[in-house]
């Protein structure tokens, strides 16, 4: 009886200490970028290479039994996918279209873009579920659809003589982010699971690493925003902000209404759908359609990353 009483005590300090190490991590990571361009703008190159090894790190803590059921099923991941990939950016981009015609093509890149695939780093740290098969399979569905879907918003909506995402370079970069990862995940785990385990116990830190070299890339690529045009900085980060709460509301209420009454569910569908793959955006913006496009995706990760402990608090303490 005493030693179940003390072991929540126990595990506190160290979640403390978890949350404590993450928020410094970003507030430092994305100062420094900000601050000291020459030396952030080393990782910049290499955001999706980073991207893909965090998520390698997050996904051998999961089944992938429970992985292959959420495609047995497959009715909850089709309706958010709709919801995630059309519904979404429809209705966003016909809103900002109206009201801040400038931020409409932002907007839709970041709303129409697939489940970011740090998402499955942001559900470990929320909490230790069963609920990672469904953010994995959410992210598989929507990476697979997303090339298809995403160019076809942009040239039913915007002007396509002025820009252009070639199909097969983003097919090729979410397969080399995406499969390459789950695919070692799986080597590691079925032919080595004493070191999937050791990852498994110590991926907390090098995840942290590795957004702390993220961060660094993106805000070094865009530190001249924050000395320079400070109304476009706060623009962008005021936008960032509402967007993802928006998503992830909807995700959260579209969870409720389709019969996932559960915490556990509702946070999850929060995560799939608030934690896009806004680092693929700024690297398809920044060559494609400039770096003031781009710029919305790589302010959104302000949000990202720095709602991730006030969220766990408001979620589940």
């Amino acid at each position: 009886m005493s030693k179940s009483k003390a072991e929540p005590h126990s595990q506190t300090p160290n979640l403390e200490k978890d949350d404590l190490i993450l928020l410094i991590a970003i507030a430092i990571s994305t100062v420094t970028g900000i601050l000291v361009p020459s030396f952030g703008i080393i990782f910049e190159p290499y955001l999706l290479v980073l991207l893909g090894s965090l998520l390698f790190l997050n996904l051998i803590k999961m089944d992938l039994q429970q992985l292959g059921l959420q495609f047995k099923r497959p009715i909850p991941i089709i309706l958010f996918t709709v919801i995630k990939l059309l519904a979404i950016p429809l209705l966003l981009f016909a809103v900002t279209n109206i009201i801040y015609p400038s931020l409409a093509i932002p907007v839709l890149l970041l709303s129409g873009i697939s489940t970011g695939l740090g998402a499955p780093f942001v559900i470990n740290v929320f909490e230790k579920s069963h609920q990672l098969p469904l953010v994995v399979g959410m992210i598989i569905s929507s990476s697979i659809v997303v090339p298809l879907v995403l160019p076809s918003l942009v040239y039913l909506l915007v002007d396509v003589e002025k820009f252009h995402i070639p199909l097969l370079d983003m097919i090729i970069l979410l397969a080399e982010a995406l499969f390459l990862p789950l695919f070692a995940g799986w080597l590691v785990k079925g032919k080595a699971p004493k070191l999937a385990k050791k990852i498994e116990v110590s991926s907390f830190i090098p995840s942290v690493i590795l957004i702390s070299f993220m961060n660094l890339g993106i805000y070094a690529k865009f530190s001249n925003y924050f000395i320079s045009e400070y109304s476009f900085v706060i623009t962008m980060i005021v936008t960032a902000f509402a967007l993802f709460f928006v998503y992830g509301f909807i995700g959260y209420f579209t969870s409720y209404i389709i019969g996932k009454k559960d915490k556990s569910s509702r946070v999850a569908a929060f995560v799939i759908m608030s934690y896009v793959n806004n680092t693929l955006v700024v690297v398809f913006a920044s060559q494609f359609f400039g770096t003031e496009v781009a710029a919305l995706a790589a302010f959104y990760n302000l949000a990202y990353y720095g709602l991730m402990v006030p969220l766990k608090k408001l979620f589940f303490e």
